[in-house]
């Protein structure tokens, strides 16, 4: 996978952000308990800019110890009190690595009972350094923390800066592209490298750029990847328009689009195909790693197929049924604040 081979192993290669890279590495080496205003440092930036590899290529540059405290980690203010604070005052491993705590996510956090309050509570008592990461510095869930946080805010690369690692892509992997084409993958990708990366694997030729979802009909789209007459590097193309909501539309319209048999056995085998590639999609979607994110979409078109496009794309009901959800909150809202 390209996201894998073309992943920087060194800072010097990091694509973007240089200017925020020496202050980062100023705060973390000077570093003390005492400073209670920058015991915490908060890294924002656009989904997929790089955040996460940022901090782990410099830690391992400077050899120290992440303690990593993901989403899919339990984050209630019991596992923080009884399993992370102890963590706080231990401040080396026994290979002398200076240890860090890392926790991903802050800002996706409100369904973890207490995890905002008792982060804060790390940060004022912690004897090692701890590192943040969000995608939205300005979300009202993690306002109680800022006071503490040393901001290291990430921008957009820079087209300079993406050209440089398309060039070296398209010479190492031989892929046609047009100038023009490479604009429009920068502006699609809004920062987001893997973006860009999952795009050029798909090997495109001749300015062939897709347009972005908002171009698009989610309906539309969904029944491309059910038409049995579209190709495969078509389809995955086509998957990344609007890839977090195209495995649901696909859980939704897999049965009613499964191709029929005169063999009933045939067509319950053509289900558990397609059923069997959902799963799968599940059990890497739970692992929160973005590297898999191209097996996602694979077997996403995978469990499609078995099946062709028949009649009306049906909109998911799990999407509908939180969006019904969020209204009657608001409706809610509103009328206890009317009341009062």
């Amino acid at each position: 996978m390209f996201t894998t081979k073309y992943k920087p192993n060194k800072l010097t290669e990091f694509i973007g952000n240089k200017r925020i890279i020496q202050p980062f590495i100023k705060w973390l080496l000077n570093w003390e308990f005492k400073n209670k205003k920058t015991k915490c440092a908060l890294v924002s930036g656009v989904n997929g800019i790089g955040k996460s590899l940022l901090v782990d290529l410099v830690l391992n540059k400077y050899s120290y110890n992440g303690i990593h405290l993901s989403i899919d980690d339990e984050r209630n203010k019991e596992y923080i009190h009884d399993v992370i604070k102890p963590l706080l005052h231990t401040k080396k491993t026994f290979d002398d690595k200076e240890n860090v705590l890392i926790v991903s996510d802050i800002d996706s956090s409100s369904g973890d009972y207490g995890f905002i309050g008792s982060l804060v509570e790390c940060i004022k008592e912690t004897e090692i350094p701890i590192i943040c990461i969000c995608d939205d510095r300005y979300s009202q869930n993690i306002k109680p923390i800022l006071n503490y946080c040393y901001d290291i805010k990430m921008t957009k690369p820079t087209y300079d800066d993406i050209y440089r690692l398309i060039y070296t892509v398209v010479t190492s992997e031989n892929i046609k592209i047009s100038k023009s084409s490479i604009d429009k993958l920068y502006q699609q990708s809004n920062g987001d490298i893997r973006y860009i990366l999952n795009n050029l694997q798909l090997g495109i030729k001749k300015g062939d750029t897709k347009k972005d979802c908002k171009s698009y009909n989610i309906f539309d789209t969904t029944g491309q990847l059910f038409n049995m007459d579209t190709k495969m590097n078509e389809k995955y193309a086509t998957y990344w328009m609007a890839h977090d909501i195209h495995t649901l539309m696909v859980q939704e319209n897999y049965i009613g689009c499964i191709m029929s048999q005169k063999d009933e056995l045939k067509s319950l085998e053509n289900l558990a195909y397609s059923s069997e590639a959902l799963s799968d999609v599940d059990i890497l979607d739970t692992t929160f790693n973005f590297e898999l994110y191209p097996y996602i979409a694979a077997n996403t078109i995978r469990a499609t197929s078995k099946c062709n496009k028949k009649g009306l794309i049906k909109f998911s009901r799990f999407l509908g049924k939180i969006s019904t959800m969020n209204k009657n909150k608001r409706e809610k809202l509103d009328y206890n604040t009317v009341k009062i």
